[in-house]
């Protein structure tokens, strides 16, 4: 037998004294206003009555809204899970392409300026290939990480590929690429030594453009992503020592 909940008992029986109430108080006036002289059995019916009739009704009535109200807030709480996933990359919690691209728009839109940074892990088909693919989760996992730690709360950021991420900077400080780049080698690096016990040095490639008015993501992605591949092309082909800095080019 299910025990009635504390909510449904208060309300049934808030329900339950106000007719109570209301039924001796009603009674009470038409006998009055007739001259009736109530007796003993009247006046227990009275008490008695709406205590047999309303509570029943009134705990039938507010344990089907408390199950309605339960059944929404877990749907409620479903459409959030649902959300989160829609909007964020399984693997690293950040926030997934299309996410990003709206997010990002709308934030041009009420402001201008900051930087918009594109990123991917080097050489992950070596790691891949020498350690195995999880190994390459723990170097995607090494670098989202240090990006949020390097750029800070108050940026974007997004996985928008298997090893490409990028990053809205609306304002921070001051920092050249070279900076940038061995801030988040470093974090990187020491985030993946301690997730993967492997000695291995992580190392990005980093486009940076600056954000103007009106801007759209297609049209940073195109700028940054141009960038990018310009400096993976001229990189070593050999993975650099550790926190070796790429290009150096306008602040950040």
């Amino acid at each position: 037998m299910r025990f009635l909940s504390p909510y449904v008992l208060k309300w049934a029986t808030i329900v339950t004294l106000f007719c109570a109430a209301l039924s001796i108080s009603t009674s009470t006036a038409v006998r009055y206003y007739l001259g009736v002289k109530s007796d003993g059995i009247t006046i227990i019916v009275r008490l008695i009555l709406p205590f047999i009739i309303a509570f029943p009704i009134a705990v039938v009535l507010f344990s089907k809204i408390e199950r309605l109200d339960l059944a929404y807030r877990s749907l409620l709480k479903k459409t959030r899970e649902l959300s989160r996933r829609a909007s964020t990359d399984p693997l690293t919690g950040l926030l997934n392409r299309r996410s990003f691209e709206e997010q990002f728009d709308a934030a041009i839109k009420l402001r201008s300026g900051g930087k918009f940074i594109i990123a991917d892990v080097d050489y992950l088909k070596s790691i891949n290939d020498r350690h195995g693919h999880l190994a390459g989760d723990n170097a995607i996992l090494a670098v989202s990480h240090a990006l949020e730690i390097v750029l800070g709360d108050e940026c974007l950021i997004a996985r928008i590929g298997g090893d490409e991420f990028c990053a809205y900077v609306p304002r921070g400080e001051a920092r050249t690429v070279d900076r940038l780049v061995v801030a988040i080698n470093r974090a990187a690096t020491d985030n993946f030594r301690e997730r993967s016990g492997l000695p291995h040095v992580l190392s990005v490639s980093v486009g940076v453009q600056r954000c103007q008015s009106g801007v759209t993501f297609q049209e940073m992605m195109s700028s940054a992503d141009s960038e990018l591949y310009r400096k993976k092309r001229s990189r070593s082909p050999v993975a650099p020592a550790r926190g070796a800095p790429q290009v150096s080019e306008a602040d950040i």
